[in-house]
C-alpha cells in the first residue's frame, strides 16, 4: 500500500533514527517534566505512531518513570522556586493548599484527572514519601499511557486520517484548557475536604495573610 507524503515522512524519519528512536521517546518524558505545557499525551500518541502501540507502552512505562523521578527529585530539593518557574504565582497559590495532602488516593486522583507533570512537581513539595508518591504517578498515568499510545497508532494510517485527528486534538485541547482551571479547583476543594492536615495548612494560610494584610493596613 503505498504511504501518502505526511505518514511517508514519519516513516522515514523512524526508520532513520533506527535503534534510537525508542530512546528519543523515553527522552521527551523527561522533557515534558521538566516543561509541563507539554502535553504527555501528545507524547504518547507519537510514540505509538512510531513505534506501535505495545514498544509504545513498553518504552512510555520507562519514560514515564524517569520523568517522574526527575520531577519529584527535583521539587524535592529545590523547594518552592521551581514550582514559581513553571506556573504563574496565582496559579500556584492553589496547588500549594495540595501540600498538606496526605493521602495517596487523593494525590491519585488528581495525577489521572487532570494528568499533568506540575501535579508530579506539586506532590514532590508535600511531605509524603517519594517512592510512594512514585508508584502512585505510575498507576495513575498508566491508562493515559495506553490510550495516548493506541490513538497514535490508530491515525497512523493516511494523511486524511492524521490531519482529522489533529484537528480533533486541537479542538480537544482548547475545550481541556477552558474547563482544567475549574477542574483543578474543584478537586482541590475535594481533597482539602478530604484530608485534615490539608485543612489544617489551608486554615494557617488564610490566617498568615490575614494578619500580612493588617500588617499592612497598620503601616
Amino acid at each position: 500500500m503505498m504511504r501518502e507524503p505526511m505518514t511517508e515522512a514519519l516513516a522515514h524519519f523512524i526508520n532513520d533514527a533506527g535503534w534510537l528512536a525508542p530512546l528519543y521517546y523515553v527522552l521527551s518524558f523527561v522533557v515534558t517534566a521538566l516543561l509541563p505545557f507539554i502535553p504527555t499525551p501528545l507524547v504518547g500518541a507519537l510514540g505509538g505512531a512510531a513505534l506501535g502501540t505495545g514498544p509504545a507502552v513498553l518504552y512510555g512505562i520507562l519514560g514515564l518513570g524517569l520523568g517522574a523521578f526527575v520531577a519529584l527529585n527535583l521539587s524535592r530539593r529545590l523547594g518552592r522556586p521551581i514550582a514559581l518557574r513553571l506556573v504563574t504565582p496565582v496559579i500556584w497559590a492553589e496547588w500549594e493548599t495540595l501540600l498538606g495532602v496526605r493521602s495517596l488516593f487523593v494525590w491519585g486522583v488528581i495525577f489521572f484527572v487532570l494528568n499533568v507533570d506540575f501535579a508530579v512537581v506539586a506532590a514532590g513539595l508535600s511531605s509524603l514519601k517519594l517512592r510512594r508518591l512514585w508508584v502512585t504517578a505510575m498507576i495513575a498515568r498508566f491508562p493515559w499511557l495506553v490510550a495516548s499510545a493506541w490513538f497514535g497508532e490508530l491515525i497512523f494510517v493516511s494523511d486524511t486520517v492524521m490531519l482529522l485527528a489533529l484537528v480533533a486534538m486541537v479542538a480537544m485541547a482548547v475545550v481541556l484548557n477552558k474547563l482544567r482551571p475549574r477542574v483543578r479547583h474543584f478537586l482541590m476543594r475535594w481533597a482539602v475536604r478530604n484530608d485534615p492536615e490539608a485543612q489544617e495548612r489551608l486554615q494557617e494560610s488564610r490566617a498568615s495573610r490575614r494578619r500580612g494584610r493588617g500588617r499592612a493596613r497598620r503601616d
